[in-house]
């Protein structure tokens, strides 16, 4: 299965540890979720439309879910032009990060479930994805295939949430985090992919960060191309929240 390898070169798993793991992660729980030091008004999403609710409806309420909604799928991000994705997420302080749990689908029926996973820290250049696929990630996961759902109801299996473990001593002083999505298992980019749920655990520090932690720069593209590997959002409305 997919592992992330800092110092100690640890396994993540869905719910159990996997293969060569030198020194096991140091176990979350729901107490560590970041989910009210998120600055919701400043959440990136791009190449993403939402799923299961009002056109207008802010991107970041379909997967930024409080425990209480974590098994309801009826709601998601889902990819538009291809499989890419990006999410950035600014915190309303700095914050020492644990962990990111994701769900996301399987490989089914038009869908394939993401493979690389690019996570980036503080992350200040312009937020579109020739930048990040050129920039240098803090760490770089592999998301497994087929651990995920296609519901659009609710669905209580736990084995479908993927706990990815960070290098603690990499992701200290975050006043963001940016994850890029950047293939599939399939190799086919026309396979979209969706996020029913993203969580990070870690620890809020309480220091207060300038301009709320707001990228010096966010490119959109003025008229997408549907063809093109590099298209921003369609929603330009839906994404630029609270703005």
């Amino acid at each position: 299965m997919s592992h992330n390898c800092e110092d100690e070169h640890f396994d993540h798993g869905h719910g159990h540890n996997h293969g060569h793991d030198h020194t096991a992660p140091i176990p979350t729980n729901p107490n560590q979720s970041l989910f009210t030091q998120i600055d919701t008004s400043k959440v990136r999403c791009l190449n993403a439309v939402a799923r299961g609710v009002p056109m207008h409806t802010e991107l970041f309420k379909v997967f930024l879910k409080d425990q209480d909604q974590r098994f309801n799928c009826s709601q998601y991000l889902e990819s538009d032009a291809d499989c890419q994705l990006v999410v950035h997420i600014p915190f309303v302080g700095n914050c020492k990060l644990f962990s990111v749990i994701l769900r996301t689908n399987d490989t089914d029926k038009g869908l394939s479930s993401p493979k690389t996973i690019k996570l980036f820290k503080n992350y200040n250049k312009s937020i579109d994805f020739d930048t990040l696929g050129s920039s240098k990630a803090d760490l770089t996961i592999h998301h497994p295939n087929n651990v995920g759902i296609t519901d659009t109801g609710a669905n209580e299996d736990e084995n479908t949430f993927v706990e990815h473990y960070l290098p603690r001593r990499v992701f200290q002083n975050c006043s963001s985090l940016t994850l890029f999505l950047e293939d599939n298992w399939t190799g086919d980019e026309d396979d979209l992919c969706r996020l029913y749920y993203l969580e990070v655990r870690g620890e809020y520090t309480g220091q207060i960060v300038p301009h709320g932690g707001a990228p010096m720069t966010t490119v959109y593209e003025s008229t997408p191309n549907p063809v093109d590997h590099h298209k921003l959002e369609s929603e330009m409305d839906e994404v630029e929240m609270g703005l």
